[in-house]
């Protein structure tokens, strides 16, 4: 199972918060408040998940989502959201996520989907 996780997101206490629990409960976390941070960290780091806010100022979550798509589209990404994403919206994505959460959701149930994502990942 993957063990190193990237949470984004322009919000500096939920980064913080996730990022320290995250950490409590076994990961080795990588955190960025903006998308080409981001990337960056993707690119020097072996990072195994990324969890992305789709709204943030700048390079959005969505644009982040098609950066690491494109390149790598088996790496596993979750898409987190305070607003609603319909179905419709999911489908119209050019490079869909892995999964989606909306704000505000439970720590343990995204720390269930992370291992569900990754059980057969290294």
């Amino acid at each position: 199972m993957v063990r190193s996780i990237l949470i984004v997101d322009d919000d500096e206490n939920l980064l913080e918060t996730m990022g320290e629990y995250f950490e409590a409960v076994g990961f080795n976390c990588f955190t960025a408040n903006n998308g080409e941070y981001a990337l960056r960290l993707l690119s020097t780091n072996n990072i195994g998940l990324a969890i992305i806010d789709v709204r943030m100022p700048g390079m959005s979550g969505l644009k982040v989502l098609k950066a690491i798509k494109s390149v790598k589209f088996d790496f596993p990404v979750i898409l987190m959201t305070g607003f609603e994403l319909s179905k419709r919206d999911i489908s119209n994505l050019p490079f869909p996520a892995d999964a989606y959460v909306t704000k505000p959701f439970s720590f343990d149930y995204l720390n269930r989907l992370i291992e569900a994502l990754t059980r057969n990942k290294k």
